[in-house]
């Protein structure tokens, strides 16, 4: 049985010195500015949970063909960005709302993680009895609160590119 287009491409684009490439050409206009060595691979799946017309949490899992990390050092201090990679051996005429979709879920991860720390470190602060006018310890202000998410907080850009595949099912073998 011959193997998927989507598939032979995702398993080479996995590859890091092909993914490093993809990036450099497309985003550096073919500058080396990706090397292999400065990508983490990142697990791919991202759940939803988007609310239902009767208000029920209904649990949505989408994944993304190749997610990486980048790591490297700009102006002595370490600069993230997450690249994804989707392959298409069709032409999907929504490709941008389905991309768009995978990067909001990327930073509304991240949002998430942010909340959970720090609500984790005012709970541990207020469980030790500090008060309000401890200097380590951070008031939220009324937005800050609300979010969850702080002033300071930054969030790893989320880039992803498409890749078209002209490969066919069939051929290959």
């Amino acid at each position: 049985m011959p193997l998927k287009a989507d598939t032979i491409t995702k398993d080479y684009v996995k590859d890091a010195g092909v993914f490093a490439d993809i990036f450099n050409y497309y985003i550096y206009g073919g500058r080396q500015v990706i090397l292999p060595e400065q990508l983490t691979e990142r697990d791919s799946t991202k759940i939803a949970l988007p609310y239902g017309a009767d208000g029920a949490v209904v649990p949505v899992q989408k994944f993304r063909d190749v997610q990486k990390l980048y790591a490297a050092m700009t102006d002595g201090k370490i600069e993230y960005v997450l690249y994804g990679a989707e392959n298409q051996a069709e032409i999907h005429y929504a490709m941008a709302v389905k991309n768009n979709l995978y990067d909001a879920l990327e930073y509304a991860g991240q949002v998430e993680e942010a909340v959970k720390s720090h609500r984790k470190e005012m709970k541990q602060k207020k469980e030790q009895g500090k008060t309000s006018a401890d200097e380590d310890r951070k008031t939220p202000s009324a937005g800050e609160f609300l979010s969850g998410f702080w002033k300071e907080d930054r969030l790893i850009p989320s880039i992803t590119v498409t890749i078209f595949s002209a490969w066919k099912s069939g051929m290959g073998r």
